[in-house]
């Protein structure tokens, strides 16, 4: 399996993996894989209105953080730099309302249970926030992203992608 990931912080045993890099300053922490995870579940579990709205809360601001997401992905070229526009293909889904979703993970455990193994050529590509943005943009087909899709069902549309990555910028100035 190669994986194209995209922050220089992440670290990984790439002894099978070809791991390709962009400049995004993030850093990877797993620990936020389960905080999102936990977050996700609670979501979908029987809550009081009130409850239902501090979870939904909790979400949005760990969402407005430094999230990334993982992807299968065919890239134009094989490269050690790869911007997003430099994505030749991807995996949609179309969900019952007739619009194409881009199935994206929050982690790459949940992309291998989903597709166990990649294609000749396809690779996992690391994306955040604003490359998911910058995705949507350059596919105007894609009605949105869903997150963990047939588990969490997460959707990401172009508008609130926009507001989550600026408030992550208000943040970071007021901080």
């Amino acid at each position: 399996m190669k994986i194209i990931v995209l922050l220089q912080s992440i670290k990984q045993n790439n002894s099978k993996n070809g791991i390709l890099y962009n400049a995004s300053k993030i850093t990877y922490q797993p620990e936020n894989d389960a905080q999102l995870d936990a977050l996700l579940n609670k979501r979908k579990a029987p809550l009081s209105q009130e409850g239902l709205n501090k979870v939904l809360q909790d979400l949005t601001l760990f969402m407005s953080g430094d999230v990334i997401f993982f992807a299968a992905i065919y890239p134009k070229k094989d490269e050690e730099l790869l911007a997003c526009s430099e994505i030749e293909k991807a995996d949609m889904m179309e969900g019952s309302d007739g619009e194409r979703y881009f199935p994206v993970f929050s982690s790459v455990a949940l992309l291998n249970k989903f597709k166990p193994k990649l294609n000749k050529g396809e690779m996992i590509y690391v994306f955040t926030k604003k490359e998911l943005l910058t995705f949507l943009d350059l596919n105007k087909k894609l009605a949105a992203v869903v997150v963990n899709p047939m588990v969490d069902d997460l959707l990401l549309h172009r508008l609130l992608l926009q507001n989550l990555i600026t408030v992550q910028e208000d943040q970071t100035k007021f901080s």
